[in-house]
């Protein structure tokens, strides 16, 4: 009875997983180039993308600002210019006698100069410039780090591709392996023992388990790797 149940049971999961193998996910199997100079155009598109990040266009707003903050301090050197007029009484009684202009000027303009802004306008047009300074500094790191991580995320996804393809042939040889045990133990043959099929079968479950675990891993280097750049890594490669 037990033998029986135990063929049942390898037969039921061994029809599953010949489905599993025989479809591939074609989804995460992409046709990477090969050739030394398509794989520099490639990485150098994902670079360009990877630029595209929202971080780097928040030090761009950032830069922005500090433009704003300069200009605003360069315009404290406007706000002392005074202009004012004389209060006497050809100015204000607009007298038509022939001497009405012998008392000059009829309109002051003047600068008022706090000392203080002498010190601190300056220094505000150089903070406003130093905080420029800065965000380029950031923005530059921030490229060489996104372009150092969209490179790593294009390695991970295809070291791991190829490791998950190198995969699938072993699961098929492991399944081939055990469906031969299977029949040979089904068909009576006497050197083959119960312990034989449950060998092969957990070869073969092995193999499974790591094919599953491998394509996980491409799905999250992929994931990760768009996440970056922004688009789907089939856009990338259909416009290369």
């Amino acid at each position: 009875m037990k033998r029986v149940l135990f063929f049942l049971l390898t037969a039921i999961t061994g029809t599953a997983a010949q489905a599993q193998i025989q479809k591939a996910d074609t989804s995460i199997i992409l046709r990477l180039p090969a050739d030394i100079s398509t794989v520099s155009r490639l990485k150098e598109k994902l670079v360009e993308l990877a630029m595209n990040n929202p971080q780097i266009k928040a030090l761009e707003i950032k830069k922005q600002i500090t433009k704003y903050d300069e200009n605003r301090a360069k315009a404290g050197w406007l706000n002392m210019l005074t202009a004012a007029g004389n209060l006497n009484e050809f100015t204000i009684k607009g007298s038509g006698t022939t001497n009405n202009n012998t008392l000059y000027p009829r309109y002051n303009f003047g600068i008022m100069v706090p000392i203080g802004n002498l010190i601190s306008i300056p220094n505000e047009v150089k903070a406003a410039k130093a905080n420029g300074r800065v965000f380029d500094e950031q923005k530059e790191g921030e490229k060489l780090a996104l372009k150092a991580a969209v490179l790593r995320a294009y390695e991970d996804y295809a070291a791991n591709k190829q490791l998950y393809e190198l995969q699938l042939p072993l699961l098929e040889d492991s399944y081939n392996h055990y469906k031969q045990v299977e029949q040979k133990f089904s068909g009576g043959d006497q050197a083959v023992a119960v312990e034989g099929l449950n060998d092969a079968y957990r070869i073969y479950n092995a193999e499974m388990v790591r094919k599953v675990t491998l394509e996980r891993d491409v799905r999250q280097s992929k994931i990760a790797l768009e996440a970056i750049i922004g688009t789907t890594l089939e856009e990338v490669l259909l416009h290369l």
